[in-house]
């Protein structure tokens, strides 16, 4: 693996921006466009200087306002454009006199419209800017969410740090994957939107994670293949280092054309794709809700011992399915060794109880049951990981206790089994239809991933999860 590198990756400081200026700022609509990164920057606590540029506005959210980039009095290292594209060229020189080192297009309008006139001027203005040596990320896309830096590209976009990043071509989808991942305990170093990616393509950014030392997990939503040759070494080389997690978009005829229309991209061919992930060792899924599934999988669970699982809740039928949905993954729901079986008759009396594996019994409802379930199953030498599902919903009294006590209890012995016997200790809660139900599912899903667990919202998406860990493991250790 070599030594420690000390040397920053080539494009680090396009994540770490001093001074920011924002063009196209509504004064009437504070909170759309130009005024959505306002609004974005001033609620994560960015600490540099933020510019707005309008032609008659004074000031917007509290921030001075100029009529030109050229007359803020102060240096500007990074440029957010929501300005028309037929401004961008002027907005362009005037990044260049200031002496600006990143331009972020929000702007849209330019090849995505399938217009030649339109292609042509996006193609100069990217070029005049690389003249200058000002690299440009989009146009058509909503750029970084760097919480270090205090940079987000959308409200409520946390500060706290992590070590998951993400590129992808569509802003919308790198959002969803943050809203998705953060109830679930993802942290993000870096999230990138890069639309077009008339300049600044997903090989750059693939380039930069395999070198940025913050970013130990790399998630990518792709429709199309830009400079195909260096981005397929850019997936060979970090899918060796690194877990790298890719969705294709455009995989069908009208994907496809959606995906140009959307960012002007040709989607390539899927068994071209499907190919090259594998030889890189990457993992391919195929939505959004598994490629946050996988990130929380890697992040969380990080590496299984084997395929071996011990399947724990109360409910025979969703046993049974959970069963089925971890063979189907690849994975193996053995009956447990009779000395095992034998510890767990010790610590329920109840009939009707199933202790071979699946293990249903009422003495998960207790919370000293719970606890010796748990252990006796993680001391199990045929057992590498232990899946316990639950739901809310019932009610917040029973004959077993307060629900969200008893919940609290349970989150705790489940991080203490999977610390103490390390092996990974994965926990589906199934979806509430009832308001109650769904607050105690959301609070026991953040006890649980604080304590470092990785959580699922149904069985079959936790199986199919371990079941692409598993294969990831294999691949890269055989």
């Amino acid at each position: 693996m070599g030594g420690i590198r000390t040397a920053k990756p080539e494009l680090d400081f396009v994540f770490h921006p001093q001074a920011i200026a924002i063009a196209g700022v509504s004064a009437k609509e504070q909170g759309f466009g130009g005024g959505g990164f306002v609004q974005s920057l001033q609620e994560i606590g960015f600490p540099g200087p933020i510019f707005l540029i309008h032609p008659t506005a004074r000031a917007i959210r509290g921030l001075k306002c100029y009529r030109s980039l050229r007359e803020v009095p102060d240096d500007v290292d990074y440029v957010i454009s929501s300005v028309p594209a037929r401004a961008v060229p002027q907005l362009v020189e005037d990044c260049i006199a200031k002496g600006v080192r990143v331009l972020h297009l929000f702007t849209a309008g330019f090849t995505e419209t399938g217009d030649e006139e339109r292609a042509a001027l996006e193609r100069a203005i990217v070029e005049r800017a690389k003249e200058a040596g000002i690299r440009v990320i989009g146009p058509n896309c909503m750029g970084l969410y760097v919480p270090a830096s205090r940079l987000a590209m959308m409200p409520g976009q946390p500060p706290e740090p992590g070590d998951v990043g993400m590129v992808s071509q569509s802003g919308m989808n790198a959002g969803e994957f943050v809203r998705y991942g953060l109830p679930r305990g993802l942290r993000f170093s870096k999230v990138v939107s890069f639309g077009n990616g008339s300049d600044l393509k997903a090989a750059d950014f693939l380039e930069y994670f395999l070198e940025d030392d913050e970013t130990r997990i790399v998630a990518a939503y792709l429709e199309g293949i830009q400079d195909g040759p260096r981005l397929a070494r850019a997936i060979r080389a970090l899918g060796a280092r690194k877990p790298l997690i890719l969705l294709k978009g455009g995989r069908t005829e009208a994907g496809s054309r959606a995906a140009h229309s959307h960012t002007a991209s040709l989607a390539g061919s899927l068994a071209v794709f499907d190919g090259l992930c594998k030889q890189a060792g990457a993992v391919r899924v195929d939505s959004m809700e598994e490629l946050v599934d996988s990130a929380v999988a890697f992040r969380f669970a990080r590496r299984l011992p084997g395929p071996r699982v011990a399947v724990v809740g109360a409910g025979g039928g969703a046993s049974v399915l959970a069963a089925d949905d971890l063979a189907a993954a690849g994975l193996e729901v053995p009956p447990l060794l009779p000395e095992t079986q034998a510890a767990l008759a010790k610590v329920t009396a109840e009939a009707g109880t199933s202790i071979r594996n699946p293990i249903d019994t009422t003495s998960l409802w207790e919370t000293e049951g719970f606890e010796a379930t748990l252990r006796i199953c993680a001391e199990a030498p045929n057992i590498d990981v232990i899946l316990y599902h639950t739901g809310f919903g019932m009610g917040p009294m029973s004959r077993f206790g307060d629900a969200r006590k008893r919940a609290a209890q349970q989150a705790e012995v489940l991080a203490q089994v999977q610390e103490r016997f390390g092996k990974p200790v994965v926990v589906a809660i199934r979806p509430s239809l009832n308001t109650e139900g769904f607050e105690q599912a959301n609070e026991f899903q953040e006890l649980c991933w604080r304590g470092g667990l990785a959580t699922f919202p149904t069985i079959t998406r936790a199986a199919q999860a371990l079941g692409r860990l598993l294969r990831w493991q294999r691949q890269h250790e055989s």
